[in-house]
């Protein structure tokens, strides 16, 4: 009978010890002046069509905030976070993020805690123009590796004959209106029919409709 009584009493004493804490937290959030360092997504606004970054946009920002411990707590955990939008109106002239410009944006779209100012002393950002070209393919035609006392017998076919190319001004410098595809291989004495990868200049920023040409043509044994 003893035994039962204690674990009834220590039950007591933790279901009271909990409740207890659980007050004491409950008024703890309800207090105001906390302060938090959270981080928000960060989306930039630019005209797309006209420019291109040339290095990666910051897709978070940190930000030192204070306010009441609900509202903290739910900026905290994530529950109703929104995006943070960021205008770049002469992409060509702005070089880095205006940190100043930015507090003022957040304090805006933040109503349920003060922005006190955003953790970083400066984002770099670099933009160019963007181009899109229609660029040429052939085929090198005077550089086939053929065996010995083989030709080329019948029309190089190439497939598609031509790509568009979308990417920074900067990356275009090395492409010119034709783009020749080089035949890899050695000695080749019979047809040839394969995808061969286009040589695009090695810039993540420069993208282009195709990767992969399509190059056959027929091989004969010159008559001796």
């Amino acid at each position: 009978m003893k035994s039962t009584t204690s674990k009834t009493d220590y039950r007591a004493v933790v279901v009271s010890l909990l409740v207890a804490i659980l007050f004491w937290v409950m008024n703890a959030l309800n207090k105001e002046n906390y302060t938090q360092k959270i981080a928000f997504p960060l989306r930039f606004n630019y005209n797309d069509s006209l420019y291109i970054p040339t290095q990666p946009l910051p897709e978070k920002v940190s930000v030192n905030v204070s306010g009441n411990g609900w509202s903290l707590l739910r900026k905290a955990l994530a529950l109703d976070i929104t995006p943070i939008y960021y205008t770049v109106k002469k992409p060509l002239q702005t070089k880095f993020l205006n940190t100043s410009t930015l507090t003022d944006s957040l304090s805006e779209h933040i109503k349920d805690v003060k922005v006190n100012y955003v953790i970083a002393d400066r984002f770099d950002l670099e933009f160019e123009r963007r181009v899109h070209k229609t660029i040429t393919l052939k085929v090198d035609s005077l550089h086939i590796p053929l065996h010995e006392g083989f030709v080329v017998s019948s029309l190089i076919n190439l497939h598609p004959t031509s790509i568009e190319v979308d990417g920074p001004e900067s990356a275009f410098t090395e492409l010119g209106e034709f783009l020749y595809i080089k035949v890899p291989g050695r000695r080749i004495q019979e047809n040839f029919d394969e995808e061969i990868k286009i040589p695009l200049p090695k810039n993540t920023n420069l993208k282009a409709s195709k990767e992969r040409v399509q190059v056959s043509f027929e091989v004969s044994e010159l008559l001796k």
